[in-house]
């Protein structure tokens, strides 16, 4: 018998990767979000709903029962508590949270950050990161008869992906822009491909865990700035224009120009799979955005364009 189950947030990007996943494996798949984008998928069905409004969501799932539930759009303990308190649990195996690397104290931590590192405030990613380790505290104790499951991924990329990152670089490329990077561009980046998460998701569903398990989930090899555009400039065929600039010393923050954080995000991984080279993941994204329509942030476009014209 198919097994029945929930995502939250599963029309886009790393819920759709999962969606698509769990329906190829041959589970009966219903995602639940807002209906803000078409599913184009008739295998998947749809619930319509503001996961904020409690009222509204015990009422659209108290018909349903499902085994798994994934929750990838829960950024706070609010979503998981209103969740939980709407499901039916007398069937539920496994409940998966997609948290994030954000959870971890790096100024007083060094790379690589295990699991077993204490939990604290990330000065880099604020609210996001402290909201994510109560919604973390809360679900640790819920579901007694369920098994949790929270996977920390760092950064997700690959095809839909909305955070205008790897993107952000093949536009670039493609019309021959400079790319201002920070000084050295040695930061150390650490990804994984959102169809690998997708599968990290479906593999431990279908096992027997503990009630609580919690894993890094991300490539085993991080790359430096420099590295990853020149995988990314790999696969576009075109040859990057490298600016290094000393932000600092000219008083902005490196999220004026560039799409990540300066600091090294890498995580120690507990958990093997079966990893999707970089450079194959970086073409499938890199096909998606050819033919995908992007509208870049105007003020970081505005910065790029004061930085070089003062400074270059």
């Amino acid at each position: 018998m198919n097994r029945k189950i929930l995502i939250m947030g599963g029309s886009y990007f790393i819920g759709k990767s999962i969606a698509e996943t769990f329906s190829q494996f041959g589970d009966d798949v219903y995602v639940l979000n807002r209906g803000s984008r078409p599913l184009h998928d008739s295998r998947i069905k749809e619930l319509v709903c503001d996961r904020e409004d409690q009222e509204q969501l015990k009422k659209i799932l108290n018909d349903h029962h499902f085994e798994v539930v994934i929750d990838v759009s829960a950024t706070n303990k609010k979503h998981l508590q209103y969740l939980i308190e709407s499901l039916h649990t007398d069937r539920l195996a496994s409940f998966i949270f997609i948290s994030s690397s954000a959870v971890y104290d790096v100024e007083n931590l060094s790379i690589p950050y295990k699991v077993s590192d204490p939990l604290g405030e990330n000065s880099y990613w604020g609210d996001y990161g402290t909201n994510k380790i109560e919604a973390e505290t809360y679900l640790k104790t819920q579901l007694t008869n369920s098994q949790i499951i929270i996977l920390r991924p760092p950064y997700v990329y690959g095809e839909n992906n909305y955070a205008q990152r790897e993107s952000f670089i093949f536009d670039h490329l493609v019309h021959h822009q400079p790319i201002i990077i920070p000084n050295q561009g040695d930061t150390l980046l650490q990804f994984i491909y959102t169809h690998d998460l997708a599968k990290i998701c479906l593999d431990l569903s279908l096992k027997k865990l503990d009630h609580l398990s919690i894993y890094n989930v991300g490539n085993k090899k991080p790359l430096s700035i420099k590295e990853w555009i020149l995988c990314l400039s790999e696969v576009a065929k075109r040859e990057p224009i490298f600016k290094e600039f000393d932000y600092l010393k000219h008083g902005y923050k490196i999220r004026d120009f560039f799409p990540f954080h300066d600091y090294d995000n890498v995580l120690e991984i507990n958990i093997d799979f079966d990893e999707t080279l970089f450079i194959e993941g970086a073409q499938i994204a890199f096909d998606w955005y050819q033919k995908t329509p992007i509208e870049f942030k105007k003020n970081v476009r505005k910065n790029e364009e004061e930085i070089i014209n003062k400074y270059f």
